[in-house]
């Protein structure tokens, strides 16, 4: 008879330790975001979508011999007349080559963030843009042309 009973102490014990934690949400601040009104703040060191500034890039192939599964392609030009870029550390470089296709397939990308870290101009870049869903692969292929050559 004192083990029911004890049993249905210790039932009640556990029933009032789980409504505790309830009670203790209930009354804390919320924590849920109305996703498209509004989004997360992404950290600095998110790595998203890959962008790329084609007025920066000197066509050092960098980014493409980096890549782990061969998502970047590149195509370029030898330039007529070089033009002068400036590198991360503030110094000026010439761009021999220009470019004329410049293609990253996010279908196959793997966010490493390889082809940011070795370029010199700082031309390729992950950008803090996460909503990349696409309803084919025609449509994850990103292709950056510089228009003026």
């Amino acid at each position: 008879m004192v083990r029911y009973f004890s049993a249905i102490v210790i039932g009640l014990l556990s029933v009032l330790k789980g409504m505790a934690v309830t009670v203790k949400y209930f009354f804390s601040k919320k924590v849920t975001m109305e996703y498209p009104d509004q989004r997360w703040k992404m950290p600095d060191r998110f790595r998203g979508k890959v962008g790329c500034d084609t007025n920066k890039c000197i066509s050092c192939l960098y980014c493409v011999n980096i890549c782990p599964v061969s998502c970047i392609t590149l195509e370029n030009v030898k330039a007529e007349i070089p033009a002068v870029v400036t590198n991360l550390e503030g110094k000026e470089m010439k761009r021999l080559k220009n470019i004329t296709k410049f293609e990253v397939d996010i279908s196959r990308c793997i966010f490493c963030g390889l082809c940011t870290e070795g370029c010199p101009t700082g031309a390729i870049y992950m950008s803090h843009d996460y909503e990349i869903s696409c309803y084919t692969r025609k449509d994850m292929v990103y292709q950056w042309v510089k228009t003026k050559l």
